[in-house]
């Protein structure tokens, strides 16, 4: 059975206006939302303004970007805040990397504990960065 609420909600989509910032689509290499496009390349992935031909910003995540793409597409600009978010998550992503490294070339035990302690807490210190990055990117 089809509950009466979710046609209610169908027919308010299909009959009400809808705001081309929320269906981002891709084309190669690059995702466009809106007026803004995000283009990624093997180190980063830049923000830049169609209208203005301009570039608003260079992240290291593309999570980072297609949120920053979307707020600023909307009109929110929390653009600061998403910048600072990306940058943990590059420095938790480095010290992954880094920690990864050390356990796979040290044979001290201790050292390896040490580094496997630290190296969950990048992982999730990155995952919660993540997540907070995914509020801007889903929310409505």
């Amino acid at each position: 059975m089809i509950d009466e609420k979710f046609i209610k909600d169908l027919e308010e989509i299909l009959n009400g206006q809808l705001d081309p910032t929320l269906f981002p689509f891709k084309k190669g290499n690059s995702i466009r939302i809106g007026k803004y496009i995000v283009r990624s390349s093997n180190d980063s992935h830049k923000v830049f303004d169609c209208e203005t031909n301009t570039m608003v910003a260079d992240l290291f995540s593309k999570s980072a970007a297609v949120a920053l793409a979307k707020t600023l597409a909307k009109g929110y600009c929390p653009k600061s805040t998403i910048i600072n978010i990306d940058k943990e998550i590059q420095k938790h992503f480095n010290d992954c990397v880094f920690y990864k490294n050390t356990l796979s070339t040290t044979t001290d035990t201790i050292r390896k504990d040490i580094t496997a302690v630290r190296l969950d807490i990048s992982k999730e210190k990155t995952s919660s960065a993540r997540r907070e990055l995914d509020k801007y990117i889903y929310s409505s």
